[in-house]
């Protein structure tokens, strides 16, 4: 049977590399492991390895060539798959923030894959690294432990160790490693090679720090809420006609302390709007006829709105049992407005006044709930507040320092989360 010529087991797009070939064969120069394209006898195309040399004369003249052709089909499908493998790793070390390191001990040049130098701000494509290039991006404050540890590791021969650090990237940012490392020795215990993994923990460090410091503040909180509550308790008692009396003013107050956290709650303890401060308070005796309140949108601090709160109570109890809102007549305003003052941030002044109550007689003694309105925004906030009797109707201004007013969202308003 006579075989395919040649020419035809090229493809066309080929056939240029085989001219190129014929050309250097004529010069006698020998073609070694040339990687090209060929036919098989049932047409598939084969990814094949040449090796061509020259057939020479006696007199040297070039009279014809000896071509070897090896199938490498797998070898380069394996390649490809190796190749695909390798981007996939890249990316996924990109993803997980996840890179590899290995090096020798005495030489000390680090291998790095792309997740490494990526976590720790080499330049792309970098494969290769000395030891003491990773130990210039580590902060000052971790160098001295990270050593003094991997010499503690070396001299037990321990095989494998972790440590967190941290590392200082170009540009200045902060972020936190956990190495995990694992070292092998040679026969007389020296250390020869390591070989480990750097993962990016810098968010879970964040998170555990920002827990803490939640910790801290709600232990903080609980504890000026029981002492608030002490006083506040022991005040009471000390006021109250009878035990009943007690007990139900008490409860009150206890009542408007949990609705002011339950608001701060639903505010993500970012802050208060004045408004639902003053409606949730006047609520249980207010209406559309006894009761206004106006003012732009205001957003109280952590520390404001407590206090703010507690001074709101006390005024509508008052209100409630002697004054505007005892006699079906009466009628409370409450209104806030920013006061200007030189250069320094505005602060906020807010005015209770109430009108068409029973006639107003000025108590002879201080009682605990004249002390909050009186005292807590002075002490707690360094503001102001004054309290009249005039026979119309009770007046109260407060003025809060404008430190204690948080800044609006972006919208303008906190959503409350209810």
């Amino acid at each position: 049977m006579i075989g395919r010529p040649i020419a035809s087991l090229i493809p066309l797009d080929r056939r240029h590399q085989e001219v190129q070939m014929l050309d250097r064969i004529r010069c006698g120069q020998r073609v070694d492991h040339y990687e090209t394209v060929r036919k098989s006898r049932d047409d598939r195309l084969v990814d094949v390895s040449l090796s061509v040399s020259p057939l020479k004369n006696s007199a040297g003249e070039v009279i014809g060539a000896s071509k070897i052709a090896r199938d490498i089909t797998q070898r380069k499908k394996a390649g490809i798959a190796l190749a695909e493998r390798t981007l996939q790793l890249a990316l996924a070390e990109r993803s997980a923030l996840v890179g590899s390191v290995a090096y020798d001990a005495d030489n000390e040049k680090m291998e790095i894959s792309e997740g490494y130098a990526a976590i720790h701000g080499f330049p792309p494509g970098i494969a290769e690294i000395m030891r003491n290039e990773w130990r210039a991006n580590v902060h000052p404050d971790d160098v001295v432990r990270l050593e003094e540890l991997r010499d503690r590791v070396f001299r037990s021969r321990c095989s494998e160790y972790s440590v967190d650090y941290r590392i200082v990237r170009p540009g200045g940012e902060v972020r936190w490693i956990d190495a995990r490392m694992f070292v092998s020795y040679r026969d007389d215990g020296h250390p020869q090679r390591v070989v480990g993994i750097n993962i990016d923990v810098s968010e879970r460090k964040r998170a555990e720090e920002q827990e803490r410091t939640l910790r801290a503040e709600l232990d903080h909180r609980v504890k000026n809420v029981l002492a608030t509550v002490s006083a506040m308790a022991a005040h009471t008692r000390y006021a109250s006609r009878s035990m009943d009396d007690f007990v139900a003013t008490l409860d009150n107050r206890i009542l408007s302390m949990a609705s002011t956290h339950e608001l701060l709650s639903n505010c993500r303890w970012r802050g208060v709007p004045l408004r639902e401060l003053v409606r949730r308070e006047l609520a249980p005796y207010a209406s559309n006829n006894n009761a206004s309140i106006k003012g732009p949108e205001t957003i109280l601090g952590v520390e404001a709105a407590q206090a703010i709160a507690m001074v709101l109570h006390e005024l509508t109890t008052n209100a409630a049992k002697y004054g505007a809102l005892s006699n079906g007549e009466g009628r409370i305003s409450v209104r806030w407005h920013c006061t200007a003052n030189g250069a320094r941030p505005a602060a906020l002044a807010i005015e209770w006044l109430e009108t068409g109550g029973p006639r107003v007689v000025a108590p002879g003694n201080s009682g605990y709930g004249r002390r909050v309105i009186t005292e807590i925004v002075p002490y707690e906030l360094g503001g102001t507040a004054h309290l009249s009797f005039p026979p119309e109707g009770v007046h109260c201004r407060l003025d809060v320092p404008a430190k204690w007013l948080a800044p609006p969202s972006r919208s303008g308003r906190i959503r409350l989360l209810i």
